[in-house]
């Protein structure tokens, strides 16, 4: 058995470490990235932040949706199309972009796509839910926890890497979970 490999066959991300042979068939801008990690580097550049920003902010937002608390599904594809969005203030910068100072937090795609802007498009009158009043009155983003820390650092919190790591620290600490740190 021939353990040699040729290094044109071993793929290591540049972002996250992980080491799964990117889909061919998936586009990447950075052939060095996987596609979890190019996912996240096109986003934060169009919303002007950086990696470990995003990353600080999904930390303060214990890896959930700031608004309806899910976390993805445990069959969500991590190669799919992303789960987290970018939400940033419209009647600071349009649609397709930020200056990076009016992100307010990371959504799910519901409630980026309908139910946050619904929301916003309701008078004043009958915006009663508590639940949207704070996020769009205290953003997360905008939490002072939400800094960027030296974990922070690492590749995108949604790869693999971060998962299976997280895994393993919950595993040899039972005492606390990992992914909820």
């Amino acid at each position: 058995m021939d353990w040699n490999f040729p290094d044109d066959d071993i793929f290591f991300c540049g972002g996250c470490g992980d080491d799964d042979t990117p889909d061919p068939r998936v586009p990447r801008q950075d052939k060095a990235l996987c596609v979890r990690c190019d996912r996240v580097e096109r986003q934060v550049r169009r919303y002007r932040i950086t990696v470990p920003r995003r990353n600080a902010i999904m930390r303060f937002q214990r890896d959930v949706c700031a608004l309806c608390q899910e976390g993805p599904p445990t069959d969500h594809c991590p190669d799919a199309v992303s789960f987290w969005h970018i939400d940033h203030d419209h009647r600071c910068c349009p649609p397709g972009g930020s200056c990076g100072r009016c992100v307010r937090g990371l959504l799910c795609l519901p409630c980026n796509a309908t139910r946050l802007p619904a929301y916003e498009r309701l008078p004043n009158v009958l915006r009663d839910s508590p639940r949207f009043n704070t996020y769009l009155n205290s953003p997360p983003a905008r939490h002072p926890e939400a800094r960027p820390t030296a974990r922070d650092h690492a590749g995108p919190r949604d790869a693999s890497s971060y998962l299976i790591d997280a895994f393993f620290t919950a595993a040899d600490h039972p005492e606390g979970n990992a992914l909820s740190s």
